[in-house]
């Protein structure tokens, strides 16, 4: 009689990590091992035991499978107690009357007629800080404070501010790991963006704030709590995955030169597909939790029952390298012209920021590339996870480079 994966007397798929809390450095070397043995594994996980997905065709019907894997179930506990009520958290009629309020902010053409002209004078404004030194770290001096510039700035948010919104976005992403600090950051986050909400209902500009509170959809507008809460995800989700996206894309280039120089060949045609080709090789979000609230049985027709309350992990970044779809997996090489269609989710609940982040990287690195010539690192750095593995990015990315 074979064993259940999921009796706590059997052996875990994959021993010595727990996948909420570890930074597991060859965690590429170790997804694929496991996804050689087969497409899921049963891994320690909060103390507990969790399903990881590990292949592109798993993953994708995962993220389509609402019924089995709501958003809802592991949002309502993760992220509501400080970001509130968000999209994230809702079903139904629900989600899609709220995704239809937020939607024309961030739609593809608003992102390139009002967004895409902004983008490259920020990333110059930074830039500037450091151009004429001839080295910097471009984590520290760049990727950080791009994020969260082009976000204030889409607002139409004070720009002076702009270090107490980074530190927010950062408190509030490590909820549950920092409670007082998340809880703090969500309290003065929320005090301060109350009242400019309140300005733009009464004097709407042309900025994406405005655009939330004015926009009608199936005879409604978002409540005050609704557009408090989207801005509460929006800093966060928006901020600090744009900006491990962006080191990811960086580090992807600057330890593969020949790639690197058929980029400045081009950049007109190749820098689109440096984002897609990074943003598969190492996407920011790596390992996204979910969680299967009532029992499933079968699924995908894997002779698996899944228990009812069992954590589930998308293995983005392993499906991101499943040979399957990806030919020569491990190599990044921007030649391949294939889109990393995980890299922002799938189904109901697929990032609405998608068009916006792909503009902001690919601009940032234009201006980069234009800027920094013979751009190169000056010492060994390497991709880490954050939040144990569920967020990757480099710590630092020491550059020098010409004039």
């Amino acid at each position: 009689m074979p064993i259940d994966p999921f009796d706590p007397r059997a052996p875990f798929d994959i021993e010595g990590h727990d996948f909420a809390f570890d930074d597991i450095p060859d965690l590429h070397g170790v997804l694929a091992a496991a996804r050689a043995r087969g497409p899921y594994a049963v891994v320690p996980f909060l103390g507990t035991r969790a399903l990881l997905l590990l292949t592109h065709d798993l993953v994708t019907a995962a993220f389509k499978d609402e019924d089995a894997f709501p958003a809802s179930a592991i949002y309502a506990a993760t992220t509501e107690p400080v970001l509130g009520h968000t999209i994230q958290c809702m079903r139904g009629a629900e989600h899609r009357i709220n995704r239809k309020l937020v939607v024309p902010a961030f739609r593809r053409r608003v992102v390139t007629e009002q967004v895409e002209a902004i983008l490259e004078p920020l990333a110059h404004e930074l830039v500037d800080g450091f151009a004429a030194r001839g080295e910097a770290d471009l984590v520290a001096e760049f990727t950080h404070a791009y994020p969260v510039r082009v976000i204030t700035r889409l607002l139409g948010l004070p720009m002076d501010d702009e270090e107490r919104f980074r530190r927010w976005a950062v408190d509030l992403f490590h909820f549950p790991m920092a409670p007082e600090a998340a809880e703090r950051a969500s309290r003065e986050f929320t005090e301060y963006v109350t009242p400019i909400v309140a300005r733009r209902r009464r004097d709407p500009g042309g900025d994406l704030l405005s655009t939330l509170a004015h926009t009608e959809a199936e005879g409604r507008r978002l409540t005050d709590e609704e557009i408090l809460s989207f801005l509460r995800l929006l800093f966060p989700a928006g901020a600090d995955t744009t900006y491990l996206g962006l080191g990811n894309a960086l580090f992807a280039l600057l330890t593969h030169p020949e790639q690197l120089s058929r980029t400045l060949a081009d950049p007109d045609t190749e820098l689109e597909w440096v984002v897609e080709e990074a943003l598969r090789w190492e996407p920011p979000v790596g390992l996204l939790p979910r969680m299967c609230p009532a029992p499933v049985s079968d699924w995908q027709g894997l002779g698996l029952d899944i228990p009812a309350e069992t954590p589930l992990i998308f293995a983005i970044t392993a499906a991101n390298r499943d040979p399957v779809r990806y030919p020569d997996p491990d190599a990044f090489d921007i030649g391949r012209r294939m889109r990393a269609t995980l890299a922002f989710g799938d189904g109901p609940h697929v990032c609405l920021g998608t068009w916006l982040a792909l503009a902001e990287i690919r601009a940032a690195l234009k201006v980069l590339l234009e800027r920094l010539p013979k751009l190169q690192l000056t010492a060994p750095t390497r991709v880490r996870g954050l939040l144990g593995t569920a967020l990757r990015g480099p710590e630092s990315l020491p550059v020098r480079f010409g004039h």
